[in-house]
């Protein structure tokens, strides 16, 4: 995976307000780069930048470069301390800001970090926007869609209902993960990130033996943190056959590249792509629809 996908699918993620539901739905326009990721337009304090829209990041962030064009915004005396999946921590001071609006939708303001790094966009946006609005990512049509209740009712009633689970650790770190199947036999939660762009599928060294690969026989690379260069892990590149979520057998995968990371901090995390064209997250009632 290139640099920048990587950071963007390994950071953390900051509390969000409250956001009330909206009255009817609402599609945001995105650019939906080669390597899968989704750009997007927002305002920052009224300074439009662009971000991608990440499910696994849970992290607002802006760039030092972008930020230094922001007016008032104000440093809190809050911070979080978590870690990358690959095990390296990370300690982010928090920013507030007094506006965010994704296309011409004006959201609550928001908690970003800010960070120096070289990004080619100006930022990321998180799930945490839209933690009490239920999202879809149309691939197709390359549009997010705001849903309301009814409009999530009527999607429920043609698609398949994946159930997920929340991460929330304080009110402060927000992120989804399913429970899918490999090769027919093993179960593991896998943290589902739009961040990673397409066709990315990474899976603890641990499942090896289980799956009958044998580390020894198979592609390694040793990778070196890019946040700590005297750190790093061991990556072990093979095919799997088949994945599909627990709950549905027919949404799924087939030969696909996989990765097997020492130190992973997750039993899995990868993209959200191949669930299908048309995934709807509803945070607040633990559900995720697949419509193609």
């Amino acid at each position: 995976m290139k640099k920048t996908a990587l950071f963007l699918c390994l950071l953390l993620c900051l509390n969000s307000f409250g956001q009330e539901q909206i009255n009817k739905t609402i599609s945001i326009p995105f650019t939906l780069l080669g390597s899968g990721h989704i750009l997007v337009k927002a305002k920052i304090n009224n300074v439009e930048g662009n971000f991608i829209f990440d499910t696994g990041a849970g992290l607002n962030l802006l760039t030092k470069k972008f930020a230094d064009n922001v007016k008032d915004l104000k440093k809190t005396d809050g911070f979080y301390t978590g870690h990358r999946a690959t095990g390296e921590e990370i300690v982010a001071d928090l920013w507030d800001t007094k506006s965010l609006e994704i296309g011409n939708q004006k959201l609550n303001a928001e908690k970003f970090t800010v960070i120096d790094l070289d990004f080619p966009v100006d930022g990321l946006i998180s799930l945490l926007p839209f933690r009490n609005i239920p999202i879809t990512i149309d691939y197709k049509n390359k549009v997010l869609v705001l849903e309301t209740e009814k409009s999530v009712k009527e999607l429920a009633k043609k698609g398949i209902s994946i159930p997920i689970q929340i991460s929330d650790d304080l009110g402060k770190t927000l992120g989804i993960a399913t429970y899918v199947q490999l090769n027919d036999k093993l179960v593991v939660q896998m943290n589902l990130d739009s961040g990673a762009g397409f066709n990315v599928f990474r899976f603890n060294s641990r499942y090896m033996q289980s799956l009958g690969i044998d580390p020894s026989k198979t592609e390694m690379k040793h990778q070196k943190s890019d946040f700590k260069p005297t750190e790093g892990n061991n990556y072990y590149y093979t095919n799997l056959s088949k994945i599909n979520t627990e709950s549905s057998n027919k949404i799924s995968a087939t030969n696909f590249k996989a990765t097997f990371i020492d130190g992973l901090i997750y039993e899995a995390i990868g993209s959200i792509n191949w669930l299908g064209d048309k995934i709807t997250i509803d945070i607040r009632n633990k559900n995720m629809i697949i419509n193609n």
